[in-house]
């Protein structure tokens, strides 16, 4: 057979366009599905985006996600405004990438060490890092004699001398008891094991007060572990040699304590099998923080022991989203060592994926040497942007029973029900009219912001999404049920003669559907370093509080309830700012919330 020039040409042509198709992505250009909850993600080129949303009639809801996906601190400037339309332009949509093939770590490698027979010393000196300033300089650390309390199996627990009279029997017996009997069977089996860096066949327990005035006084913690006491290679101060952790001895017997205990002992874990080799020595960086804390906290659930530790912290996440970022790689240096609202998005971040893809992947995480968003991606096998886009959706739509919906919602963890004392009401959003005022907030980097927009009569609903490039921007819609409540909170306090802070509250319905109210929550919009010694931590009213205080529970369709006086106990003026929400069940038993921002009073403010 033979072959002409233009026959080669055309030989030619064809394979460079078959190669071309194979591997270019070229951007979506069809007409995405507009249906009740199915999540359809926006192209955004050099921080702007735009979409032209149909709209079934003027009640119509579209939920828009608009997420900045730098790691970069920020703040960045991002503004959303909606105006009507009676055409549309074709929506640009992307694909957030492939999924990859899982990276199945080896299984553990560090043996439980051989329970020792040998008593330990009765007096044991560690150095604690107790003053704020250079980690490097000698004056910054304390040296502690302490003393030998409690044995177990698997576990030794000193005290501080100076504490020995505030620490009680029982909360030493219930540290032994706790980890031989529970944490270290399950840690055994399912993340491997702190490595016995001192080869005493036990892990080391320090308890002191010390831990409730570190940084000068500054800073007061339950519990922690340092790093560089695993280092063989560091010397005291810098470091004790020592597989260990330290206590608050402020801590009793009960749920929080176990808790604290599960999770530092987590982080023991996740440093020894990241960063040690086989002979103690120190190879590679720990976990990030906000992933190694993650973990920790996830395993606070795999325990049960309580939510002391989480819900609160939760909690703040929810009510400002766009503020606490995500990723973060080093608490300490960002300055965020207690950004409680930042490990509670990372707890819930994480929670989501075991949620999505099982709870083997903390081992996969921990016994991965990659860190960050690269262990992430490997052990998930999908692209951090598709992890964080469908995150981002299932925290708003989970529990709201979107039957057209295909997201992965969240399993585990009800976020519009109450996280034991503390009333959840999913992420707090904004609404958008079409035409009225744009909304605009500073963004973080690894945030998100939540926006209801409304419908035009005239069929189409244009949104306008505009920010620096810098700041990556992620774009997601989410179609909502047209007659889905819309509750409108607003808050006017005083302060009465006694000093006595008060509220009058106004909730209203803007959508047409009657809500059944049944709760009514405040706390700090931001909570206090140690939220445990703080003055005022969270209050409310349930259904039968709320029927007292508005005369009934019930919120007529497109109507509204006005309050008494409703007494703020704990709360002192000057307090704040707070944050308020009020939650409801609508007529098609969907959970639905009104969130409101009050700076309050002076004591010289209004009466």
């Amino acid at each position: 057979m033979t072959f002409c020039r233009r026959d080669f040409r055309r030989i030619v042509l064809f394979v460079l366009l078959m190669a071309s198709s194979r591997f270019a992505v070229p951007a979506k250009a069809v007409e995405p599905t507009w249906s009740v909850g199915r999540s359809i993600s926006i192209r955004v080129n050099e921080g702007r985006a735009e979409a032209d949303i149909p709209c079934r009639q003027q009640s119509s809801k579209t939920l828009v996600i608009v997420s900045a996906l730098t790691t970069k601190p920020g703040p960045f400037a991002v503004s959303l405004s909606a105006m009507a339309r009676d055409s549309a332009q074709r929506v640009e949509t992307v694909d957030d990438g492939p999924t990859r093939v899982i990276v199945v770590p080896p299984q553990f490698s560090l043996p439980a060490p051989t329970p020792s027979v040998v008593s330990p010393p009765s007096v044991r000196a560690f150095h604690l890092l107790v003053r704020d300033g250079d980690p490097a300089s000698l004056s910054n650390y304390d040296r502690v004699e302490a003393k030998l309390a409690a044995v177990g199996v698997h576990i030794q627990v000193y005290v501080d001398p100076a504490d020995l009279g505030l620490v009680q029997m029982a909360t030493l017996r219930e540290i032994v008891e706790t980890f031989d009997q529970k944490i270290f069977p399950i840690a055994k089996a399912e993340l491997g094991l702190a490595r016995d860096v001192d080869g005493d066949g036990r892990f080391t327990v320090l308890v002191s007060s010390l831990l409730s005035r570190l940084a000068g006084g500054k800073t007061q913690v339950d519990g922690f572990v340092r790093g560089t006491d695993f280092d063989l290679q560091m010397n005291g101060p810098y470091g004790n040699r020592c597989d260990m952790m330290y206590l608050a001895a402020r801590l009793e017997p009960g749920p929080h304590l176990k808790t604290v205990l599960a999770h530092e002992y987590t982080h023991a874990i996740s440093f020894s099998r990241k960063a040690l080799a086989d002979d103690g020595t120190r190879v590679c960086a720990e976990e990030e923080g906000w992933l190694d804390e993650a973990m920790a906290h996830l395993v606070e659930d795999r325990h049960g022991f309580s939510r002391s530790n989480l819900d609160y912290r939760v909690s703040a996440f929810l009510s400002r989203p766009e503020r606490y970022r995500l990723v973060v790689e080093d608490y300490y240096a960002e300055n965020l060592f207690r950004g409680h609202g930042n490990r509670g998005g990372t707890y819930l971040f994480l929670r989501w994926c075991v949620d999505t893809y099982g709870p083997e992947l903390i081992g996969r995480l921990i016994g991965s040497k990659r860190r960050g968003i690269a262990s992430l991606e490997d052990a998930t096998g999908s692209t951090f942007a598709s992890l964080y886009r469908r995150w981002s959706v299932a925290l708003y739509v989970s529990g709201l029973g979107l039957v057209d919906s295909e997201l992965c919602e969240f399993r585990s963890i009800d976020l519009r029900e109450g996280d034991e004392d503390w009333t959840l009401a999913g992420p707090r959003s904004s609404f958008v009219t079409p035409g009225g005022d744009s909304d605009e907030w500073q963004a973080n980097g690894t945030t998100s912001h939540y926006a209801v927009v409304g419908g035009s009569a005239t069929g189409f609903t244009r949104i306008k999404i505009m920010g620096p490039d810098s700041a990556q921007l992620q774009v997601t819609l989410v179609p909502l049920p047209d007659d889905l409540a819309r509750l409108d909170l607003s808050i006017k306090p005083s302060i009465s003669s006694t000093q006595q802070v008060r509220a009058r509250v106004r909730v209203a319905e803007r959508s047409g559907s009657s809500v059944r109210l049944s709760a009514l929550a405040w706390e700090p919009l931001v909570p206090a370093s140690d939220p445990r010694s703080a003055s005022f931590r969270r209050s409310g009213l349930d259904m039968l509080g709320l029927a007292a205080s508005f005369g009934t529970s019930a919120l007529p369709a497109s109507g509204f309830l006005a309050s008494k006086p409703i007494p703020l106990p704990g709360v002192t003026p000057g307090l704040g700012p707070l944050v308020f929400k009020v939650i409801g069940t609508d007529a098609k038993g969907r959970r639905v919330a009104g969130w409101a921002e009050v700076d309050l009073p002076g004591r010289d403010g209004m009466r």
